[in-house]
Formats: C-alpha cells, structure tokens, sequence
C-alpha cells in the first residue's frame, strides 16, 4: 500500500487544539516527538491554571491527547509524558491580591 509520513507540526496542532480546550491547561509551553516503528513517543510541557486541581487536568488531558491523536492519525502511541511546567494566574485572582 506504500508509505505514509505525518509531520511533527500535526501532532503540535493537534495537541495545541486539545490543550486550548481543557480546563485547567492555559497552554502548551514545549512539545517533543520521538518516532519508533511501534508508534511515537510525545512529551508535553504545559503552563497549567491557577486555582484547579493540576493532577487532575494533567490527566484529563493526557487521555484525551492519546484518543485523539490515535483516533486522528491512526497510529499507537507508545507513551505520552507531560509535565507541568509553569503556573499562570487568572487576572480575578490578580485584583484579588493586589486589594
């Protein structure tokens, strides 16, 4: 049947995509792409939001990455690491802090 390639860049899109929209993640900060014959290896680094439970959204968020990415490319992936890696302040807690 030939040969297929998908590149890195739609990985990243589409781990942006779900980052975007999950509770808890304010955006992705690094991305990295490993590929094995048995299927690609990913580690995220994310800037999570103030004031939800991290491990929680980490989680939430490393399940729908793994389904989506397998429901979209049709390939296994062999591990997903993500780590958080910095905290961003919601401005209502901001104005909290600064009365």
């Amino acid at each position: 049947m030939g040969n297929f390639t998908i590149s890195d860049q739609v990985f990243r899109q589409i781990i942006e995509y779900l980052a975007y929209k999950t509770p808890g993640i304010h955006k992705l900060a690094k991305m990295r792409l490993t590929k094995y014959e048995e299927g690609p290896s990913i580690y995220i680094e994310v800037v999570v939001v103030y004031g939800y439970n991290i491990l929680e959204s980490l989680n939430q968020f490393k399940d729908k990455c793994k389904k989506e990415i397998e429901k979209l490319t049709a390939m296994n992936i062999r591990s997903i690491e993500i780590v958080a890696r910095a905290i961003e302040v919601p401005e209502k807690f901001e104005k909290i802090k600064n009365n």
